[in-house]
């Protein structure tokens, strides 16, 4: 990210809120100009902007540099941003960095921030740079002269136009805060520097601080939080178990209204049900107690309409009637909204639950 500022045209103060390079100029980005362009002009970089900014491109550097030598010299740059709050940084590589690579990667970082290296800048021939074993990025364009960035022979030369910090222990500390895949092989990294990861080490240990006051303060957090997911996966377990018998209590008096229909079981019915997969299971369990089913069962869904409809394989085939062909032709559109499945089973969801019975009818009407 550019600089930010401000450029006082004689008593005419105007903010500068970013700079962008084009051509080898430096445009100055403001929401007003000044009546006079000639005058002397008093320009003015927010320097704590830019010295945040430059911690998190130095960081950069030293990130690039640690993961080559972690994962191996097949990472290279494939974007980046840097700003005062964070930096990202996306490389080659096929496979997720796991959290003890994480941890040696800030290791080395660090360690080259508390070596307190001087950030040694030079202009050099571009074959100079590249036998010196700077870095550069495929596909960017350099000039017969290039800017090269030096921390440390033996750990990063890169060639980069960028503005940086004098000496690496004016960084203080990194850490990274997030590792993922933004594309097939390609990685991002964020992370933090100086002040910034001092606030985000403090705002860790402050979530750390409300969990245990949470536990009452145990001995370890660790064995209190495993205990409890314990204690939740056994409780899931037995509600799953009371789910399970009030729906079956919930099919046993379904089975009362089942019609016939020219030697099919026809079943519909608006049902109460805690989600839609509540009312999945209970077509399921009707064709385990009802031979030849077609059933159509209705719910509402914290208001949202679910409509779940369900054919027995060998009557489908039969008969030649289609489960997915009824939710598209008749139950979306009149729910106002979408599904579908199987020929055999096969669902929807939608906004208006008022038509279940015009449905019901609907599909019953097609059994004669």
């Amino acid at each position: 990210m550019g600089d930010k500022g401000s450029l006082l045209f004689n008593d005419k103060l105007i903010q500068v809120f970013d700079t962008k390079k084009e051509n080898d100029l430096i445009l100055h980005f403001t929401k007003e100009l000044p009546e006079d362009v000639a005058c002397v002009v008093k320009a003015a970089v927010n320097v704590t902007n830019r010295h945040e900014t430059s911690e998190h491109h130095s960081a950069t550097h030293l990130l690039h540099a640690a993961l080559r030598k972690m994962l191996g010299e097949h990472v290279a740059q494939k974007g980046s941003l840097v700003n005062k709050d964070h930096l990202r940084f996306d490389f080659s590589h096929l496979e997720k960095v796991s959290e003890e690579e994480q941890r040696h990667i800030e290791e080395l970082v660090n360690q080259k921030i508390r070596e307190n290296v001087p950030v040694v800048i030079k202009t050099m021939t571009k074959d100079d740079a590249v036998a010196m074993g700077a870095m550069a990025l495929f596909g960017e364009k350099y000039g017969d002269e290039v800017r090269v960035v030096i921390m440390d022979e033996k750990y990063s030369i890169e060639l980069c136009g960028g503005t940086h910090v004098g000496s690496t222990g004016e960084l203080g500390f990194f850490k990274i805060i997030s590792e993922g895949a933004i594309a097939a092989g390609v990685r991002r990294i964020e992370a933090v520097t100086g002040a910034k990861a001092e606030r985000y080490i403090h705002e860790s240990l402050d979530d750390l601080s409300t969990i245990k006051h949470q536990f009452k303060n145990p001995k370890s957090i660790t064995k209190a939080v495993e205990q409890l997911a314990e204690e939740k996966s056994k409780l899931q377990k037995e509600i799953e178990k009371l789910e399970d018998k009030i729906r079956w209590q919930k099919v046993d008096g379904l089975l009362q209204h089942v019609e016939d229909r020219s030697g099919i079981s026809f079943l519909g019915e608006k049902v109460e049900a805690n989600s839609a997969d509540d009312v999945k299971k209970m077509c399921f369990a009707l064709k385990q107690k009802v031979d030849d089913p077609v059933v159509v069962l209705c719910g509402n869904i914290n208001g949202k309409a679910n409509v779940c409809i369900l054919i027995d394989d060998e009557l489908q085939k039969e008969k030649g009637i289609s489960a997915k062909q009824w939710i598209k032709e008749i139950v979306a559109p009149r729910i106002k909204g979408g599904g579908g499945g199987q020929d055999n089973f096969a669902s929807a969801g939608g906004q208006l639950t008022d038509k279940f019975d015009e449905i019901i009818s609907e599909i019953k009407s097609q059994l004669t």
